[in-house]
């Protein structure tokens, strides 16, 4: 979940030049202007001279026209793109192998952060999500934390931390989780197929998202055949068991609003049977599954 010690070791590297340069153009801490004077400097007052940072991006630009570290090409390229930081609130909800989950609050897209010289869990602790506040950087196709990490002692309750997950899963089913940056929500959505599938994916789903499948149908019509499919497949498991219970263990048999239709020993029959009473129209939406597969 965190950079390799060489690329941490670049990234502070560049991030107290940035910050030295911020503190002469503001003025904020005097006498202490240079790269060596940032790293030397307690979190408080370094986070003074980042806060001012983010305050003021146009000098991200500036420090990069004027270059006064002589970095290299590759190194300005690096600074440049944290123009696109992204500064607030967020619930760490999940450790992945790669990185940790965050969500901004009052947002619904997940960023996969990487950690710098520890795991986060180190630092956060391993019961989540915890709310968090700090800022997130692009850096070399991934996504970290500006080095400064406040964590609020706040206990979730069992109905809070359900509906924080409840969020992340619905935003990873939408975006994906997010692993670079700047991310545009409207080019690199999930699509709607795949959001159905999550909403339909259990009970639970199904239940809380019910307004929001309908509102996808409404918009996009053509999901209906992928509706009546993910159903038939809920209610085929249903009636396999009720089928059993009743002392039936052949045949095949197709569904169509969670009603058996049509049956018959082979599928070709079954399927036949279906076509001679379902409306023509509605011929895909139907659910064919055999019992005992």
């Amino acid at each position: 979940m965190k950079l390799s010690p060489q690329d941490a070791a670049q990234y502070f590297e560049l991030s107290y030049c940035v910050l030295s340069y911020t503190n002469q153009k503001l003025n904020l801490l005097p006498d202490r202007y240079a790269p060596d004077d940032i790293k030397e400097m307690t979190t408080e007052e370094r986070a003074k001279v980042r806060n001012a940072l983010w305050e003021n991006a146009r000098l991200i630009d500036s420090f990069v026209d004027e270059n006064p570290f002589t970095l290299s090409a590759e190194e300005l390229e690096i600074v440049s793109n944290w123009k696109h930081f992204i500064k607030g609130r967020f619930f760490l909800v999940k450790y992945l192998k790669n990185y940790a989950v965050f969500i901004q609050e009052g947002e619904d897209i997940p960023y996969g952060v990487c950690a710098l010289l520890q795991d986060f869990e180190v630092n956060v602790g391993k019961h989540l999500p915890v709310l968090l506040e700090t800022v997130l950087l692009p850096f070399k196709e991934r996504i970290i934390y500006d080095g400064i990490l406040a964590s609020y002692s706040i206990y979730f309750g069992a109905g809070m931390r359900s509906n924080i997950i409840d969020s992340y899963n619905q935003a990873k089913a939408k975006y994906g989780i997010v692993t670079s940056l700047p991310f545009s929500a409207e080019s690199k959505g999930q699509s709607d197929e795949e959001l159905l599938k999550f909403y339909m994916k259990n009970q639970k789903n199904r239940d809380q998202y019910w307004n929001e499948i309908w509102d996808l149908i409404e918009k996009k019509p053509a999901l209906q055949l992928l509706f009546h499919q993910e159903m038939g497949k809920v209610n085929a498991r249903t009636y396999k068991k009720r089928l059993r219970d009743a002392g039936i263990d052949n045949g095949w048999f197709a569904i169509l609003h969670g009603l058996i239709v049509a049956s018959g020993m082979t599928e070709a029959e079954t399927k036949k049977a279906m076509e001679r009473i379902v409306p023509f129209y509605k011929h895909k939406w139907v659910y064919i599954f055999q019992l005992g597969k």
